[in-house]
This record gives C-alpha cells, structure tokens and sequence, in this order.
C-alpha cells in the first residue's frame, strides 16, 4: 500500500520558482566560499532559513528580503 504523505513537486508554483532559486543562491554561496566558508556562515544561513520558511508555508518573502536575497545574488550569481 502507498503512502499518504506525498512529498509536494514545488517546481510547478510561483513559491515552488522562488524555492528553487533561493536553493540556487545556497549553492552559489557555497562555491563561492568554497572550503573557507564557516558553517554558521550569515548570508548563508540566512538564505537557508528562508527556504525553510517557504517550504513550511509558514509565510511569504517580504519586500525587504526579496532585495537582500536580489543583492547577494548579484554578489555570488553568475
């Protein structure tokens, strides 16, 4: 017999989008560091965070975060 808990595909929402490029910002954090970044790193924990809190459906990015997630971006994206 299946489960019933079924993990939710994000890749078809607008939040599921925004999860996938914050996860994407994580990773190009994480290279950009490379072996010298610490584990309680602060722009990465805070992009991890995030991505808790919209996994959890505990709330929406702000206007504010969405500007910091668009600054670090700018920062570590390619």
């Amino acid at each position: 017999m299946k489960s019933s808990k079924r993990k939710h595909n994000w890749s078809d929402t607008k939040i599921g989008m925004i999860i996938m490029k914050m996860k994407k910002l994580a990773t190009a954090i994480e290279m950009a560091k490379g072996t010298q970044m610490d584990i309680d790193d602060i722009q990465y924990r805070w992009v991890d965070d995030r991505i808790k809190m919209l996994e959890e459906k505990t709330r929406k990015l702000t206007q504010k975060e969405m500007s910091t997630a668009n600054e670090l971006w700018m920062q570590y994206g390619k």
